[in-house]
């Protein structure tokens, strides 16, 4: 295929998988905010105004998991139950077009979120263009990270009762338990390290820096974009071969 037919087969998918079942079900785009928005009040209550900005950013974070890592069941589904994936797979649609497809049409579910939290992030601070430009960079990690980790799991699945755990689990390890909502500071120096094996960490600092929260450095803003950039091509790189794997 072409790229102009890549791009078309892409849109067709998203067509298909994220704008129809909006259409049908718009109220499924509530669930992806509940959350974020339960955490934002509580620490708006109990821990004041400043802090909450915390909450602002980290909602942003977690919208984009909670609506990305559901491509895991979503791709499941797929392969399992309405068994396209196959087809999809062994025709002249890339691997790689296949994913992107996929989570660009299950993000739409959570662009209610995005624009609700990244007007909030406007409203209660300055954030000037390059730190903007930053926050968008940052989402973009977030986005293309926990997707392609949700297809690499969903292809371990055998059976759909498999993975009804682990959206809400890994939500939780992804978006709530790192330093998402709250600075890596609070975390023992000594356990640090544990913080960065979650691939949230480094957009959710770029977001924290951008918007002022923490302390902004050059070599630290630096590391986090090369941690984010490299655990994606890691978990694109893993995603690609088991798509060629299904190939065969």
């Amino acid at each position: 295929m072409t790229i102009v037919q890549q791009i078309r087969a892409i849109l067709a998918l998203i067509w298909f998988d994220g704008v129809l079942p909006i259409r049908r079900s718009p109220f499924n785009v509530v669930n992806f905010v509940v959350s974020p928005l339960t955490i934002l009040f509580f620490i708006y209550l109990f821990a004041g105004p400043e802090k909450a900005k915390f909450a602002i950013s980290g909602g942003l974070t977690a919208v984009i998991v909670g609506s990305c890592i559901i491509l895991e069941t979503e791709a499941a589904f797929i392969r399992l139950v309405v068994r396209l994936q196959d087809m999809f797979v062994s025709s002249p649609l890339s691997p790689v077009s296949y994913v992107l497809g996929l989570s660009i049409a299950l993000l739409l579910n959570g662009l209610a979120g995005i624009v609700l939290f990244s007007s909030l992030i406007a409203a209660t601070g300055f954030v000037s263009i390059i730190g903007a430009l930053a926050i968008i960079a940052a989402c973009i990690l977030t986005w293309a990270s926990v997707s392609t980790l949700g297809f690499i799991l969903s292809t371990f699945a055998r059976d759909m009762r498999d993975l009804w755990v682990y959206a809400p689990l890994l939500t939780v390890l992804l978006s709530f338990l790192p330093p998402i909502f709250y600075p890596v500071s609070y975390i023992p120096a000594n356990v640090r390290f544990i913080a960065y094996a979650a691939p949230t960490t480094y957009p959710a600092q770029i977001i924290q820096m951008a918007t002022g929260l923490i302390s902004y450095s050059g070599t630290g803003l630096l590391l986090d974009f090369v941690g984010g950039v490299a655990y994606v091509m890691i978990l694109v790189l893993i995603a690609s071969r088991l798509a060629r794997w299904r190939q065969r």
